[in-house]
């Protein structure tokens, strides 16, 4: 796993935050037995929940996008898009990126108190 530098006070408080309705990013879970469920996702912590699920499903580049965009994180974007980068399938990719994301949500939680 790549590593992050600690963020700012300003950012981390930016990371941690819930963002509005239009700016949500959706992703579902597959469930095996319900099927597909959508959920929409405000704020990197529920990424973090979501991709804790057995079988999430996430689209990396929108998530990469939607962390640059809108959560303002260009590091943590950077980090993933090299993670997409490197390995191949969502099975791989996925759960790099869920340690990515919660080691970041533990460095904002530092910063923050």
């Amino acid at each position: 796993m790549e590593k992050l530098t600690a963020p700012s006070r300003d950012l981390a408080l930016q990371i941690v935050k819930e963002v509005n309705f239009e700016d949500r990013l959706m992703g579902s879970i597959l469930h095996v037995r319900a099927g597909v469920r959508i959920v929409s996702l405000y704020s990197l912590e529920e990424v973090f929940l979501l991709l804790k699920e057995p079988y999430p499903q996430i689209d990396p580049a929108q998530l990469e996008n939607w962390i640059r965009t809108i959560l303002h994180d260009g590091e943590l974007a950077d980090s993933i898009k090299a993670i997409t980068l490197e390995e191949t399938g969502n099975q791989e990719i996925l759960p790099c990126i869920r340690d990515l994301v919660g080691w970041r949500l533990i460095q904002c939680k530092q910063v923050t108190g």
